[in-house]
């Protein structure tokens, strides 16, 4: 049974169908996903995920991104900045790491 629980943000569908392929892990449940962040965060609200993942797009309004989520989410959530083009993961706890295997992504949604 999974017990960690994901809304994914994307633009990309690219972008989509590779976290969905990724994420397919016994202790991960990809409850949701949008293109449209006014329908994301309606989502969200609804369904109170434990890590939101976003594509970063440029890093300005990723960043703003992060802040709007943090501010209207009181929950325990983990937000995770995910780019394709240089294989980076931005944590909006300001860490950064490098993905160098589809199981870093996993690892990181599964870490206590």
């Amino acid at each position: 049974m999974a017990n960690h629980q994901v809304y994914v943000i994307w633009t990309n569908p690219l972008f989509h169908d590779s976290l969905r392929q990724l994420l397919d892990h016994q202790d991960i449940e990809l409850v949701g996903s949008a293109s449209d962040f006014t329908a994301a965060v309606e989502e969200i609200s609804r369904l109170h995920p434990d890590t939101i993942l976003i594509e970063e797009i440029a890093e300005e309004t990723t960043t703003s991104t992060f802040m709007k989520i943090v501010e209207k989410f009181q929950w325990d959530l983990r937000v995770v900045g995910v780019s394709l083009n240089d294989n980076q993961l931005s944590i909006f706890q300001h860490a950064q790491q490098t993905v160098g295997r589809p199981e870093d992504l996993t690892r990181l949604i599964i870490q206590e």
